[in-house]
């Protein structure tokens, strides 16, 4: 075999299966793509909270957390934790809702409407709300806020959260 016969073979070679490679190549390349791009989005869904019992609009602030020192914090109106969203939106009657994108995992939810626009919960002097709260699985703490345990849901897919305002004082059930 000569070097002339090598080139021919080579030729032949690279027009016949060349695009056979260059498929498989395309193929595998627009597959793992979709397979990558679907399990990135299967990671996160949509979190829709629902509040009712809203007398009058006003700024709804709240916080989506994902850990107990978190969720403490924020319901102590400490310092704003890392591992929670936190966020004020204007709400009114008409539409009383929330939509998140979250990742899957767990998270509580904190909330309050601020009436007069001084941006934290107005308390009497003992200590008890005059706007409205609450949390998710309406969960009610004694004489406090409920523990991250009790208020805590899981975000697996598309999850709602149907939350009840409460004021004052809440009658336990």
């Amino acid at each position: 075999m000569d070097v002339h016969d090598i080139n021919n073979l080579t030729d032949k070679i690279m027009k016949n299966y060349l695009p056979n490679y260059e498929r498989f190549f395309w193929i595998s390349l627009i597959l793992s793509s979709l397979i990558f791009t679907t399990k990135s989005f299967s990671e996160e869904a949509n979190l829709k909270i629902n509040i009712s019992n809203l007398e009058k609009p006003g700024v709804l602030y709240f916080s989506i957390c994902r850990d107990q020192a978190g969720f403490e914090k924020t319901v102590k109106g400490e310092a704003k934790a890392k591992t929670c969203i936190n966020s004020a939106e204007e709400i009114d009657l008409k539409n009383p809702e929330i939509n998140f994108i979250l990742h899957h995992g767990e998270y509580a939810i904190t909330l309050f409407v601020d009436f007069n626009g001084n941006k934290e919960m107005d308390k009497n002097f003992l200590g008890i709300p005059k706007e409205p709260y609450g949390f998710s699985n309406n969960v009610i703490g004694k004489m406090s806020a409920p523990p991250f345990d009790q208020a805590k849901f899981l975000v697996a897919g598309p999850t709602m959260q149907n939350i009840e305002l409460r004021i004052g004082i809440p009658k336990q059930d």
